[in-house]
């Protein structure tokens, strides 16, 4: 929903928050928003949470037209939504049989490398949970999951609520994380939750994160060469 009316930025400043989204599948709704591209086909998107419906969810996308209220700019909206989701949700990261079973101490926190069971990934979400995706974005997190997991690490992508981090220890093959990735998305979320059919990789030498493998890429090129 973008039709939340607003006359002075200081109605909305504090209710600014960042969610994740797929540039790709998004393109035509993106036209019209405030957002800031941060790589690997991903936007970080200014929404607003919308007062007195918090508890039920209620957002509102923060359109283009927003950057001409008085006092406002994209610029500053995009800073504000960064620090009030940063203020408001912090970063929580889990092995996910803790999580599935309630149990999840956070491990973020941590200074150094943190205990991690063999071929078994971590959860990165917000507190919340909620739209929690976002939190792969908020300055140093990438780099401080390389600590803790001691180098280099792919992501996959599940949801714009959350993504799996999995130490790269050179066993997985980015393209079978991906076709999971897709399979997974297919069965069971919806589309206006996924984060594209791709797996990230963040390489701890070059401090980035990166395209590992792409799904939904591969299938265009397929289809250009038939």
């Amino acid at each position: 929903m973008t039709n939340y009316e607003v006359k002075n930025y200081d109605e909305i400043r504090d209710n600014l928050r960042v969610r994740l989204m797929d540039m790709k599948s998004n393109a035509d709704k993106l036209q019209n928003l405030i957002y800031e591209p941060m790589g690997c086909g991903y936007a970080l998107v200014a929404y607003i949470e919308l007062p007195g419906s918090l508890a039920a969810g209620g957002i509102a996308n923060v359109p283009k037209s927003f950057a001409q209220i008085e006092g406002a700019s994209k610029r500053l909206i995009m800073h504000d939504a960064m620090v009030g989701s940063m203020t408001a949700e912090q970063p929580r990261l889990c092995p996910i049989h803790d999580m599935l079973f309630g149990s999840a101490e956070n491990l973020f926190p941590e200074d150094g490398p943190v205990e991690i069971e063999a071929g078994m990934p971590l959860v990165l979400t917000s507190d919340s949970g909620r739209l929690g995706a976002s939190v792969l974005y908020y300055p140093g997190v990438a780099k401080h999951l390389g600590d803790l997991v001691g180098g280099d690490y792919f992501v996959l992508p599940s949801s714009v609520h959350e993504v799996l981090i999995l130490p790269d220890r050179g066993q997985a093959d980015p393209k079978e994380l991906a076709m999971m990735v897709q399979q997974i998305n297919e069965a069971e979320v919806s589309p206006q939750e996924r984060l594209g059919n791709k797996v990230l990789h963040f390489r701890s030498d070059l401090q980035k994160l990166q395209v590992a493998a792409d799904m939904d890429h591969d299938k265009e090129r397929g289809k250009e060469r038939g």
